[in-house]
């Protein structure tokens, strides 16, 4: 071979180790732009499995900023529950008839009576929703049935006690939404207030913030639909799979994170008898579970990914 025809063979070899070993340009653009749009179809996917209806969710939001004005003692509706609430206190104790606690248990039997409970994606099909009174009352013009949870009647009970002259306040832990007036808390006081509805709006509780948030996400993955959840999950996994993954991995990561939903769904069922913090050791197991979970299989997924690019020998 001639100098010239050598030094052309070593060109050519020399521009395709570089080739070789440098990952193709496209490829790396791919990839920078394959992590937000994963990102983006994670959250679009849970966004409308916890909320389908956007409009309903702001409108929670903006029920949810400020509680004291969901408070509706001036709703016409509200009529026929104050007579029968003045008509129970008819067959009380005469003393008892304008007893500030014995006309509170009495809206409250009221309420818990006629307001049957119902789960807000069974009434709204959303995650959650605060309702004010006029939408209850909307809601049940098609069979003359009220239907809420905690919030819904912890609304209507507020509303019908201020429509009787008292000064009820919203209170929540975050799991359950109750009312306190200066008698004391009623519908069903739940643990540590996170926060509270007030005339300069709502008032929050940092220091029981975080400590209410492992139990009240546990009891929200408890009792959300099992089938909704397994979307989610599902989803995350697909969107973390890649082609030469480790089977091994993605198998350990499946099962973590089934796991951890599983010890989410648990945590509400624990039983706080023992102690208070009892119920939520296992929404804490549950998070360390998914958080293993994704861990191992973004490791085997980034592994993967650089095994494409993997200089040939």
């Amino acid at each position: 071979m001639s100098p010239a025809g050598a030094a052309i063979h070593s060109a050519d070899q020399a521009a395709t180790t570089l080739i070789t070993i440098a990952p193709p340009p496209r490829a790396g653009l791919a990839c920078y732009c394959r992590i937000p749009l994963k990102w983006l179809v994670f959250a679009v996917v849970t966004f409308f499995v916890l909320f389908p209806s956007p409009a309903q969710l702001a409108r929670h939001i903006a029920h949810l900023r400020d509680m004291q004005r969901m408070i509706a003692p001036d709703e016409p509706e509200l009529a026929d529950l104050e007579a029968q609430v003045r008509e129970r206190l008819t067959t009380t104790a005469p003393a008892d008839r304008d007893s500030p606690a014995e006309i509170q248990r009495t809206v409250e039997r009221v309420v818990l009576e006629e307001v049957q409970y119902a789960w807000d994606w069974d009434q709204w099909g959303s995650a959650d929703y605060m309702p004010t009174v006029a939408e209850m009352f909307d809601r049940a013009a098609a069979d003359g049935r009220l239907r809420e949870d905690c919030d819904g009647r912890a609304v209507m009970a507020a509303s019908l006690m201020k429509r009787l002259g008292y000064e009820p306040t919203l209170v929540t832990d975050l799991r359950h939404v109750w009312v306190v007036t200066p008698q004391g808390a009623w519908m069903g006081p739940g643990g540590e207030t996170t926060m509270a509805s007030g005339d300069e709006g709502n008032e929050i509780a940092w220091g029981t913030l975080l400590s209410n948030i492992p139990t009240s996400l546990s009891f929200g993955v408890a009792v959300f639909p099992f089938t909704r959840e397994l979307i989610i999950l599902v989803t995350a996994y697909l969107l973390l799979l890649h082609r030469r993954m480790s089977r091994p991995a993605a198998a350990i990561g499946f099962v973590l994170l089934v796991q951890g939903l599983l010890f989410m769904r648990l945590g509400f069922f624990a039983p706080s008898a023992v102690a208070r913090e009892a119920s939520s050791w296992p929404a804490w197991v549950g998070l360390l579970h998914t958080i293993a979970g994704f861990a191992v299989l973004m490791r085997a997924s980034r592994r993967a990914r650089n095994a494409d690019y993997k200089p040939a020998s």
